[in-house]
């Protein structure tokens, strides 16, 4: 799945998704925040994998059942719940909670990610952050959002000045080494470091110009469908490792405003032939 624009696709029909979603979205966010106020009284009684299905109650699954109820032929896969339904044109990707142990521990950086694609290609994505009440949007072709304002990425073109993001994978004890490597030859080319705990936030935030790239390991569809059209849409790029178009189910990915790519495509491969990677 790649994320280069279709010859064609019914805009119209991914707009009324998109609408859709953006109806239903202001009380499945009112439910999260509601609940991770009962997750910061009881942290230390409840345990980390009913928080999460309690996350699918009250978030995923209000959303699941919503897009089946209204768009039944269409395929769904979720972070949490995994795929429903059939091979279709229109194919959902879910992530109801990005940030899980910021949410947790009562951080705000949390957020719902909701991207759609069309024949294999990612053509439209929603990204709500509840507790700032925050919401990204864009379909390819038609800009990219927040709170229905139009966003840019920014001008930054020098990595000494600029201000990049990137996150540890869950499953990160079997590369540590590299993980360390790509940071810390980030931070020697004088880049400012941050890390919010989202990879969703992250390239929303590259999007706007709050950040101005990241880079992370191992993610997951979910993260990047919708994220990496709200980019594109807001004149970003998004690639793999390597420099080639972004495919969803790559795992490796580097947003940028698209000035900055190249630098970091070059740190990050001078970091794999120093380790003897690929």
């Amino acid at each position: 799945m790649i994320h280069s624009i279709p010859a064609e696709f019914p805009f119209e029909e991914v707009q009324k998704r998109i609408q859709f979603i953006l109806s239903i979205l202001p009380s499945v966010s009112q439910e999260l925040v509601k609940y991770q106020s009962v997750v910061v009284q009881n942290r230390g009684s409840l345990p980390f994998k009913e928080i999460l299905t309690n996350v699918d109650n009250h978030a995923e699954r209000p959303i699941l059942l919503a897009l089946q109820s209204n768009f039944s032929e269409d395929q769904i896969s979720a972070e949490m719940a995994g795929d429903q339904g059939d091979d279709s044109d229109f194919h959902w990707w879910i992530d109801a909670l990005d940030g899980s142990r910021n949410f947790v521990h009562g951080n705000p950086l949390y957020c719902i990610s909701i991207g759609l694609s069309f024949r294999d290609h990612p053509v439209a994505g929603v990204v709500h952050v509840p507790a700032f009440n925050e919401t990204y949007r864009a379909i390819f072709g038609d800009g990219a959002f927040k709170n229905n304002e139009p966003i840019n990425t920014s001008n930054t073109a020098s990595l000494d000045t600029a201000l990049v993001a990137s996150g540890l994978p869950f499953q990160r004890r079997g590369i540590i080494t590299e993980l360390i490597g790509d940071i810390s030859a980030i931070i020697s080319a004088g880049a400012g470091l941050r890390k919010t705990g989202s990879a969703v936030l992250d390239i929303c935030w590259t999007a706007e110009g709050r950040f101005d790239a990241m880079w992370e390991r191992h993610v997951h569809p979910w993260d990047t469908c919708a994220a990496g059209v709200i980019l594109r849409e807001a004149g970003g790029r998004l690639s793999d490792f390597h420099g080639r178009i972004f495919d969803i189910n790559t795992g490796d990915v580097v947003a940028s405003n698209e000035l900055l790519h190249n630098d970091i495509l070059n740190i990050l491969k001078q970091v794999r032939e120093v380790g003897g990677m690929n």
